[in-house]
């Protein structure tokens, strides 16, 4: 059975999500284990939530913006480009 066309998705995510895992793996992290400091860091967020952060689909509301660049140890600026990917519904 043929694949089907990426189209948009392809897209979204060219924007600072595949940087968010990398940074998790390289840390060594689970999905559910990132979830797990973020909410020992006051920023709950399901690791389904973070999957599609991951994706590009959702970008972070600021408080589990600056709770992932502490965990990740990312740039400040690292989500500035993502400025036209809708913001989660949680985080």
């Amino acid at each position: 059975m043929p694949q089907k066309a990426a189209g948009a998705t392809a897209l979204r995510r060219l924007g600072p999500g595949p940087t968010l895992r990398r940074r998790r793996l390289k840390l060594g992290l689970t999905l559910v284990e990132l979830a797990d400091q973020c909410a020992q860091a006051e920023a709950p967020v399901s690791h389904s939530h973070l999957s599609k952060l991951e994706r590009g689909m959702y970008a972070p509301r600021p408080r589990l913006r600056s709770v992932l660049i502490r965990l990740l140890a990312l740039d400040e600026d690292h989500f500035e480009a993502d400025s036209d990917t809708p913001e989660g519904t949680t985080g």
